[in-house]
């Protein structure tokens, strides 16, 4: 990254790290406490500390957040990664927040590249004061690369979205395929099938990654190319079986062909890696309830329930959908 061999670059980013904010994600408080004397020596002093998801929750709520540095076991089975996806899809932190997995699982590396909503970035136990500045002056000097696409993004202004992915495509090919990444999507949200499918096709010339083919099913899908969406799909779930929304976009394929059962049977092999990504098990329930598979819906509806108990993200409609499951199922006693 030829910017940031540039001293006076490193420096000013460097500078800039005194300025954020920063969350730490741990159940152990001393392992928060060890975390922020490390930030500390580096002159970060805005630092909040949470020590379960819930916490997480009321902190982002609260606050604002440049950086969240999050262990990746978390205390109630979930990891960090979940708790990334959660907040994302929920839109609880910005695109611009740096959210960092700390791990002493080596292997992570070679899963966190396929997660639908990756990581900035991930650092391996034990590190040092040194290591940790390194990585985070990287991302949040990516984070200014983008931050364009990602301030037009956010305030819906998706057209001036695109013409920064062009300029980072065109002035900085070290973040390319990420610009091209974000292209895509905002062509496909923009009903711009064919446009998203030849960017898709474009990643997949230089460079072979999941997410590009399923971008590139997804606009076949929107074509109604279905045959050879679910082809596609298949070949990631395959591929790198750990890439989940290959899952869920497969049973929306099979959805779509009127076959609720493969439907149903893609998004419990997703649920059975990742038990406890509740967005997941709502759609098991939703799909088994159609199916007739009363059981299923309870489960998965339950395991909802259970996994937002305490928690901002439980609504309504999952008492409503469980009360209706268990009243279908005649167990009149538990849907009250």
């Amino acid at each position: 990254m030829d910017a940031l061999d540039n001293a006076e670059m490193l420096l000013i980013l460097q500078q800039s790290l005194t300025k954020k904010r920063v969350l730490l994600v741990d159940r152990h408080a001393p392992a928060r406490d060890s975390l922020r004397i490390m930030l500390s020596a580096l002159g970060v002093t805005m630092v909040h500390g949470a020590g379960s998801s819930a916490e997480v929750l009321r902190q982002v709520k609260a606050n604002r957040f440049d950086i969240v540095l999050s262990d990746f076991i978390l205390e109630d089975g979930r990891d960090g990664q979940q708790l990334l996806e959660e907040l994302r899809h929920a839109h609880l932190i910005q695109l611009s927040t740096v959210y960092m997995i700390i791990t002493g699982e080596r292997h992570y590396s070679n899963v966190v590249s396929l997660a639908e909503l990756a990581p900035d970035d991930y650092l391996i136990k034990p590190f040092t004061a040194e290591q940790l500045q390194g990585r985070l002056v990287r991302a949040v000097y990516k984070k200014h690369v983008l931050r364009r696409i990602y301030e037009n993004v956010e305030r819906g202004a998706l057209q001036e979205a695109l013409a920064a992915c062009d300029r980072v495509i065109q002035q900085q090919p070290v973040f390319m395929y990420d610009a091209l990444r974000f292209k895509g999507e905002l062509l496909h949200s923009l009903g711009r099938t064919r446009e998203a499918e030849e960017v898709y096709r474009r990643v997949l010339e230089g460079k072979v990654v999941p997410w590009a083919k399923m971008g590139l099913a997804m606009a076949l899908r929107d074509r109604n190319a279905l045959d050879e969406a679910e082809e596609l799909a298949t070949q990631v779930t395959t591929e790198t079986p750990e890439f989940l929304a290959a899952y869920d976009f497969l049973a929306s394929v099979h959805e779509a062909q009127g076959r609720l059962d493969d439907a149903q049977k893609a998004l419990q092999q997703a649920s059975e890696v990742s038990p406890n990504n509740t967005l997941r098990q709502r759609l098991v329930g939703d799909v088994a309830a159609r199916n007739g598979d009363l059981l299923t819906a309870e489960k998965a509806y339950g395991k909802v329930l259970e996994r937002h108990r305490g928690s901002s993200l439980k609504t309504v409609d999952d008492f409503a959908n469980l009360s209706r499951v268990l009243v279908e199922r005649g167990d009149m006693v538990a849907s009250r």
